[in-house]
């Protein structure tokens, strides 16, 4: 044994010490640090609680949650162990998340450590809606029931839209049933429509009327936490460039296949007009069809619907392919229920009923768009010189106005309510 062998071993015993320590020392401090932040989001969780008991809705702002704090002499923090902002969103009157992002800075992912956080958006169904795949072709136009929340295939995942009426803002949000403190929030503040791709944790949502973001149909991956704009697939597609900020977007979710790989089919076309005929949105040279397979591909036109003159039609407002098992929300059973023929009368009162009883929800403004087609048809059978079909006429002019008006609606809706409620 040599005498540099004689130096080695405690040396090196000496690093394994010092590096054991610190690593000790790291996780220790990464522990304590998760401890205070959490700590310091059931505060906050705590004083917005108090501030929805005493003003009947959740603050808008961190900012404005500071200021109730000064005023009730609360404790309240900002910033979390990392030094990062912590970040508030208000989801809706009195739906909100709190969270950090941790150490790392970034929204937790499937397999990771969750972020800490709270959220409060209400219970979640035991058996939320989502697609039958085994029950063969999808719907033409699926039914608008899964836009106000639907559940992944395997019925892991659950997603639900929140719309905040006061701010217009517009968040998708994803949670685990198994873990259910783990959730995602979509990067787009202007989400309006959404559908789960088939066997895959992917979700394709459309959006618009953001300051913040394009205009335009995502496919966002779950896994990795990013969104693709799928305008942007095809660059020979002239008509539609989100590369250009000031073009704006009229966009609507068609359909979902469960094919191999699936597809999904949107309708999409410039917004440069405030009025939208629904005839003219709704035609098969506005329907672009993705697959989302490894490579993504775009079709410019759907091939059978090319041989129809329009797609323009109720029959997507009430017709469901859904599991036997789901439930779906107290919203979604209302609109289930729907009467979508029989005595007319008894429909129409049905249909606004639930109009004037939902009316800040996702699926109040096809209800308004339901009604006022109801009407204009009324119209037409009356004779719109005559004295009913002059009032009907007039119902149907109305409910496109207030259609129009609707935060919660989404960009091309307002606009064919626009168009309905134009004088002509």
């Amino acid at each position: 044994m040599t005498r540099k062998t004689l130096l080695y071993g405690p040396v090196a015993a000496l690093c394994a010490t010092i590096v054991w320590i610190v690593a000790s020392e790291v996780h220790l401090d990464v522990r304590n640090r998760l401890a205070a932040t959490n700590a310091l989001i059931r505060g906050n969780d705590k004083l917005v609680q108090n501030h929805v008991r005493a003003w009947g809705e959740a603050p808008e702002s961190l900012n404005e949650l500071r200021l109730f704090a000064r005023q009730t002499a609360s404790r309240y923090g900002a910033f979390d162990a990392w030094g990062e902002r912590i970040e508030y969103l208000r989801l809706g009157k009195v739906n909100y998340t709190i969270r950090s992002f941790g150490a790392d800075g970034v929204q937790n992912k499937p397999g990771e450590e969750r972020d800490p956080g709270v959220f409060r958006w209400g219970p979640m169904e035991e058996n939320g809606l989502r697609y039958n795949l085994d029950d063969g072709a999808m719907q033409p136009r699926p039914s608008v029931v899964l836009f106000a929340g639907a559940d992944d295939a395997s019925g892991k995942w659950h997603a639900k839209l929140f719309v905040d009426p006061k701010s217009g803002v517009k968040r998708l949000l994803v949670r685990r049933r198994d873990d259910q403190n783990f959730f995602m929030l979509a990067p787009h503040d202007g989400v309006e429509e959404f559908l789960w791709v088939p066997g895959q944790n992917k979700i394709v949502f459309t959006a618009s009327q953001s300051a913040r973001y394009a205009d335009g149909v995502y496919l966002w991956d779950l896994n990795s936490d990013e969104a693709l704009n799928l305008l942007t697939v095809d660059a020979g597609a002239s008509a539609l460039d989100p590369g250009n900020k000031q073009q704006g977007f009229h966009v609507a979710m068609s359909t979902m296949r469960a094919s191999n790989p699936p597809s999904v089919a949107v309708f999409a076309m410039p917004s440069r007009e405030s009025l939208l005929d629904p005839s003219r949105f709704f035609h098969p040279s506005n329907l672009h069809v993705y697959t989302l397979g490894e490579k993504i591909t775009h079709v410019a036109h759907d091939t059978d619907a090319a041989n129809k003159p329009t797609l323009y039609d109720l029959s997507f407002l009430g017709t469901a392919t859904v599991n036997a098992g789901g439930q779906g929300s107290a919203l979604q059973k209302a609109w289930l229920r729907l009467p979508m023929g029989g005595e007319w009368e008894k429909a129409i009162l049905a249909w606004q009923d639930f109009a004037s009883r939902h009316g800040k929800t996702q699926l109040a403004p096809y209800a308004v768009w339901g009604l006022a087609n109801f009407y204009s048809d009324a119209a037409k059978r009356a004779g719109i010189s005559s004295k009913d079909g002059q009032i009907f006429k007039s119902y149907s002019v109305e409910l496109g106005r207030a259609l129009s008006n609707m935060v919660v609606a989404p960009g091309y809706a307002r606009a064919i309510g626009a168009w309905m409620g134009a004088p002509r």
